[in-house]
């Protein structure tokens, strides 16, 4: 077994395409809440974890509502079910900013998971007529 051993300073603030790891349910202070993993995919920081919580809400401009439609690529509608288990592996844009904990510590904030940016055409891709 190989540990390594990984940097406490915060990423800075920026967006990052990030991989849903591990989603589970905790005892929060203000009751259950779902803790997500999140591992940067790419890029200078790719490996980094960042950790993030949110109430495990159905309402549709909850947190909860607005990552799960990022992570799928597209919006929720009304009476739909997802099994939060086949998010994992799903991946999205994290916004992140850096913020000071109570006791003076810089830490991370993932202030919110947007869809993957679709990819641009091709250019050499041909058009076919009718």
């Amino acid at each position: 077994m190989i540990l390594t051993i990984q940097s406490t300073e915060p990423l800075p603030t920026g967006e990052y395409r990030v991989k849903l790891v591990e989603l589970t349910t905790v005892d929060g202070k203000y009751g259950e809440q779902l803790r997500w993993k999140l591992e940067v995919a790419q890029g200078e920081y790719a490996g980094r974890t960042l950790t993030a919580f949110c109430s495990p809400s159905g309402n549709p401009a909850s947190k909860c509502v607005r990552w799960v439609s990022a992570l799928i690529g597209r919006p929720l509608q009304a009476g739909e079910q997802v099994d939060l288990a086949t998010l994992v592996g799903k991946e999205a844009r994290a916004v992140v900013i850096v913020k000071a904990t109570p006791e003076g510590r810089e830490v991370n904030s993932v202030q919110e998971l947007l869809p993957l940016r679709p990819r641009p055409a091709r250019e050499d891709a041909t058009l076919l007529d009718d």
